[in-house]
């Protein structure tokens, strides 16, 4: 796990060698073992490199790497899980190997098979590729967008990195705020289809190559190499099929990201998804893995306990964190910086202080991310297509309402929804995703904040685009959209807080393989009711109540793994990551949170219209508003930093 950067210039630079210098400074805490830069002989390519020492610890492993011939240099970040069945591929061809770093590997892999050699990797990678033969650049993001890479261009150069804080630091480069991304987080927790929070940064897609036009900056070609596609006809092939398949490719997820020539651990939360992790580890080693969990002062808000029995059951050596409000608020503010971003969950803070612990003891560590959007853990979303039926076949008799029946089916969807005049899925979807509610933020907003939106048209737009993308059924067009939308911000929240700490993050549960599968599994197999009883219960619930009390979410999971945990972590309802911001705003920070947002010096008033904010904050009426407040906070400090 590494830190990349790199400027390719259309003409000739004097300056940007000791740019690039700076540039790869600024990530050093992703890689703090090794430095590196590659600038071409034309000053036309400057490539940087900060090492995080994974695999072959000795000085064959330091890049920006270049084959014998020098013509083709590299600058990689990430790992490559079936590099050494690739590497014997290329032994069978002619191909010698002076390390046992996957970087030479992919080096000799593009040499053989062209950038296409990137269809065959399985992994987390993002990759910057100089073909100096051909002249021809490449930037290339692992399939689901597991580690980042962003990129700007001016006038005549393209420039791009890990972070973006890196590319900030190019002259060239214009900070200005992202309105739109702003408005994307305080909905959905992260700004959707690539966007980031400057104006004109934006992630390369997953799942892409951007194969640079050595000619014209304007005519980049975007090459999609892998796409999530859903089967649209869909076969039912039965639950021991599919808990047999599963079964295999989750153990084998695991244990792929097991490799590493140092010492190697894993998250342990107490709840199933790092849980089942630790349990399949445990299985492919012989001395005790370390496991870290954190939790808060506040008793409702602390995990150790399942943990506790998890750890014990398969004798790891376990460590636990103890966190208070007092370093919260303090940590948050740190973090931004890394991030170049709000945080997009409270929980981030957490993951980033007890990363910084484990440092202490291990460099590579698991973590359960994707178990709730790969095997359907959300539960209130995921039945929500249950909802709908409901709401469609009622709005279809409304007018029996006045028997008491139907009045019982109608009452709990009109306290969810309500009402029950709701019209399509993509309606209903974004009615329950959306964190702040489009009316409510926009009623907060200042003038100026309402024309740059331009009503969310541009997100609505994409969300429309991905949700009717392929002919399938509700509840795996929610799947899907959680998937391509959702899941690479969390994966963004994953790397920073590790990376922050050089620790390097893998995530099991984002397997490509199992992804692809997991997308074809029916609902049946993922959520199931409870008994025939709840059931018919649930017909006069919302997905609210019957999530967890009247069906069993992640099903499968729970299935695959129930020899290897105890039945207390098996049987447990979804917790999430718990942090008690409703109860801090409520006490401990609400008077900061006034200084912060409403003195004549705060810049949320780029945003914000501070009377009605002001009102609003007064009231603390709304719903979920510890968390509404925290992320206004988040905007606050990340508009401090760096406008």
């Amino acid at each position: 796990m590494c830190g990349i950067t790199g400027i390719y210039s259309f003409e000739k630079s004097s300056t940007d060698e000791k740019i690039i210098k700076k540039m790869t400074s600024a990530l050093q805490h992703r890689g703090p073992d090794q430095s590196g830069i590659y600038v071409n002989s034309n000053k036309k390519v400057f490539l940087g490199h900060r090492r995080l020492s994974i695999l072959d610890l000795s000085v064959k492993g330091k890049q920006p790497m270049q084959d014998k011939e020098k013509e083709i240099v590299i600058t990689y970040n990430g790992e490559t899980y079936n590099f050494q069945k690739i590497k014997k591929e290329l032994e069978i061809k002619g191909y010698k190997f002076e390390s046992t770093t996957d970087t030479e590997v992919l080096i000799a892999a593009y040499k053989e098979w062209g950038i296409n050699f990137v269809k065959k990797l399985n992994g987390m990678f993002a990759i910057g590729l100089y073909d100096k033969k051909n002249n021809k650049f490449f930037l290339v993001r692992d399939r689901l967008g597991i580690k980042p890479l962003f990129y700007t261009r001016t006038k005549n150069k393209l420039i791009f990195s890990s972070e973006i804080k890196s590319i900030l630091i190019h002259p060239d480069v214009k900070k200005q705020i992202n309105y739109k991304a702003i408005s994307s987080y305080l909905s959905y927790r992260y700004p959707i289809n690539n966007q980031t929070f400057f104006e004109n940064i934006i992630s390369v897609e997953p799942g892409s190559i951007i194969e640079l036009n050595n000619k014209d900056i304007k005519k980049t070609k975007l090459i999609k190499y892998w796409v999530l596609k859903p089967t649209e006809k869909l076969k039912d092939l039965g639950e021991k099929y599919y808990l047999k398949k599963s079964k295999k490719l989750f153990f084998d997820a695991v244990k792929k990201r097991m490799m590493s020539d140092v010492p190697l651990g894993a998250y342990l939360s107490g709840g199933l998804d790092s849980s089942a992790i630790v349990a399949v580890m445990a299985k492919n080693v012989e001395t005790p893995i370390k496991t870290f969990t954190i939790g808060f002062k506040e008793k409702d808000f602390n995990e150790f306990k399942y943990a506790t029995q998890v750890a014990k059951m398969h004798k790891t050596n376990h460590k636990e964190i103890l966190l208070s409000a007092k370093n919260y608020l303090n940590t948050m503010k740190k973090l931004i910086k890394y991030k170049d971003a709000p945080l997009g969950v409270p929980n981030e803070v957490p993951l980033y202080l007890m990363s910084k612990e484990l440092k202490k003891h291990i460099t590579v560590v698991l973590s359960g991310e994707g178990a709730d959007e790969i095997f359907s853990g959300y539960g209130r979303l995921f039945k929500s297509p249950f909802d709908y039926k409901k709401i469609k076949l009622l709005q279809k008799i409304k007018f029996l309402k006045k028997f008491s029946l139907i009045k019982k089916m109608i009452d709990p969807l009109e306290k969810k929804y309500g009402s029950i005049n709701i019209k399509t899925e993509l309606d209903h979807f974004l009615q329950q995703y959306t964190y702040f509610p489009f009316d409510e933020k926009v009623s907060l907003f200042n003038l100026e904040m309402k024309q740059k939106i331009n009503k969310d048209k541009w997100i609505l737009n994409k969300f429309k685009q991905e949700f009717y993308r392929y002919k399938i059924d509700y509840y795996r067009k929610i799947s899907y959209v959680f998937e391509k939308l959702h899941l690479p911000g969390l994966l963004q929240r994953v790397d920073n807080c590790t990376m922050a700490t050089s620790v390097e993050a893998r995530v099991p549960f984002v397997d490509h393989e199992l992804v692809e599968f997991m997308m074809d599994v029916p609902l049946k197999y993922k959520m199931k009711w409870k008994n025939k009883k709840a059931f018919f219960e649930s017909l006069f619930m919302n997905s609210d109540d019957i999530s967890e009390n009247k069906d069993t979410s992640k099903y499968l999971l729970r299935k695959l793994i129930k020899h290897y945990l105890p039945k207390s972590i098996l049987t447990r309802k979804k917790q999430g990551f718990p942090v008690p911001l409703n109860e801090w705003f409520k006490e401990e920070f609400i008077d900061l949170a006034k200084t912060e947002l409403l003195s004549n010096k705060s810049k949320i008033k780029k945003i914000f219209d501070q009377q009605k904010l002001k009102i609003w904050i007064e009231n603390r009426n709304s719903n979920n508003f510890g968390q509404k407040l925290w992320m206004i906070l988040n905007v606050e400090y990340f508009l401090r930093d760096y406008f």
